[in-house]
């Protein structure tokens, strides 16, 4: 486990879908400590368990639901929490035990805010968390990513996702402050880093750019 902050670590890197290098995240906060995405590796789940709870695990959208997410749920004893409408999406046996019920924002235990951004699928949630350390975390899951260096979004259609949905979505993350944006995947190279707000706005917009 890396510590990228006083109250944020990253997991070890994994892969989905062959190429798509992924993190899952555990953030500690006054109310206890949560993971955000999925990890998946045995290792990782029991080094982490063994660190102490975990009090939630946050799923950014469907495309979490990995033929390891059973097992995180198990080892970690930790409630699944998603937007209602990742539910549909769930095999038989295996449901969220929590869910958001949010078109907009809301607040979360702990100081979390989840945000509904749809447009990559219909289910999309951004979390975001101000630190009492001094920065703003937003948790973006697949609403845009970093490949090769420049950043991207992608609609999956057969999963609810919209062009003009995430197209306003994207639009609409401007309002919202944040001083390090956390992607659930990457293609190539990427370290989470501090962006400037011009730099997010730039983000923003390259995504913006790749979808038309």
């Amino acid at each position: 486990m890396e510590q990228l902050f006083p109250d944020l670590w990253q997991t070890p890197l994994e892969l989905r879908f062959g190429t798509l290098k992924s993190h899952a995240f555990l953030l500690q906060h006054p109310a206890g400590r949560d993971m955000i995405y999925v990890a998946e590796e045995p290792s990782t789940l029991h080094a982490i368990k063994t660190s102490g709870n975990v009090d939630h695990l946050y799923l950014s959208h469907n495309h979490e639901i990995t033929d390891g997410l059973a097992d995180a749920k198990s080892t970690l004893g930790a409630p699944l929490v998603g937007h209602a409408r990742m539910q549909q999406y769930f095999p038989k046996g295996l449901k969220l035990d929590q869910t958001i019920q949010t078109d907009s924002r809301v607040k979360l235990n702990g100081g979390l805010e989840a945000i509904y951004t749809p447009g990559h699928t219909d289910n999309n949630i951004s979390y975001r968390y101000v630190s009492p350390h001094g920065k703003t975390y937003l948790f973006v899951g697949d609403t845009l990513y970093p490949d090769n260096g420049e950043w991207r979004a992608l609609v999956m259609e057969s999963h609810g996702g919209n062009r003009k949905t995430l197209i306003k979505t994207l639009e609409q993350l401007k309002a919202v402050q944040a001083d390090v944006i956390i992607p659930s995947v990457a293609i190539g190279n990427y370290q989470i880093t501090e962006l400037t707000k011009s730099d997010w706005y730039a983000a923003l917009d390259a995504a913006i750019l790749s979808l038309q």
